[in-house]
């Protein structure tokens, strides 16, 4: 993922639930929270709290219980997912 993807996943994700948002990024967190929430509770937790609910990273650690570590890898996987998704539904276009 180059940086300017990361940098628009971010936006969009910052935007959610804040602003409108361009449908297809909507989409795209969507479908990444669908997957998540099968495939892997924590980074459906982290997408919940840091990202809709708009935490404050130390609150995210605390309350999943997880190292900084942890939390940055499980967000890096989030924002390729989403990018992922994104792509798919032509958001980057």
């Amino acid at each position: 993922m180059t940086k300017q993807q990361r940098d628009a996943t971010r936006s969009a994700l910052l935007a959610y639930g804040r602003s409108p948002v361009n449908r297809r990024w909507e989409k795209a967190i969507e479908d990444s929270m669908a997957y998540y929430k099968e495939a892997d509770p924590i980074r459906a937790d982290l997408l919940q709290l840091r990202y809709l609910q708009h935490r404050k990273e130390a609150d995210v650690l605390e309350q999943l219980h997880i190292g900084r570590t942890t939390y940055q890898k499980a967000e890096l996987d989030l924002l390729s997912t989403i990018a992922v998704y994104a792509a798919q539904n032509g958001a980057f276009n």
